[in-house]
């Protein structure tokens, strides 16, 4: 495991965030310049697979991925890095608010009341939620399984907090005690409870 140090929340009042990660593993700021990259990087591995079709694809793919990500507040994507044995999963850092500047109690407490989501930790200091979405077009017999995270940015009197989503992608026919299934959330767990907030000029 790297550990791996990210100033992601833009105000001189917050902290950073330490991430323990999977060696191999980077994080990708979501700007127009690394996601180019990203795609960069993937072209040859198509070219050496006789796939030229799926260039454009992928290409078109990441540029909806990132426009979601951007609009929902993402800062970061977390990848593994090797691109000729990349994993089909994912990790994005975002900052979530309410609209009107509220604490977002009142959200927290109607998804623990609808059974939609439970704390991670004893402290109650993190609130974890998932769930599974069959793949349509291109990738229909897929699954994605997302695991999504919530902790309280410090100081930010519950008006803010960082959110820790990940992605990992099966076929459709995995059942949910698939090893691999299983490895995902054990490795996100591991990643949210491991995640430690770091002064700016630390």
């Amino acid at each position: 495991m790297t550990s791996l140090r990210q100033q992601i929340l833009g105000l001189p009042q917050d902290p950073g965030i330490r991430l323990l990660l999977p060696s191999g593993w980077e994080a990708l700021p979501l700007d127009d310049e690394h996601v180019a990259d990203l795609t960069k990087r993937l072209r040859p591995v198509f070219m050496r697979a006789n796939r030229p079709d799926l260039d454009a694809y992928v290409s078109g793919l990441i540029d909806r991925w990132l426009t979601e990500l951007r609009a929902q507040g993402g800062l970061f994507a977390i990848l593994p890095s090797d691109v000729d044995t990349v994993l089909p999963m994912s990790l994005v850092v975002s900052v979530v608010a309410e609209h009107d500047g509220s604490q977002l109690d009142g959200w927290v407490a109607n998804r623990l009341r609808g059974g939609r989501a439970e704390f991670l930790d004893d402290e109650q200091s993190i609130l974890t939620w998932s769930a599974s979405t069959l793949g349509t077009g291109e990738m229909s017999g897929t699954v994605t399984d997302q695991y999504n995270y919530l902790i309280p940015v410090p100081r930010a009197d519950r008006r803010r907090a960082l959110l820790l989503t990940g992605s990992n992608l099966v076929a459709a026919d995995a059942p949910q005690e698939d090893p691999a299934r299983v490895a995902a959330q054990s490795l996100y767990d591991a990643i949210a409870l491991a995640m430690v907030w770091v002064d700016q000029e630390a």
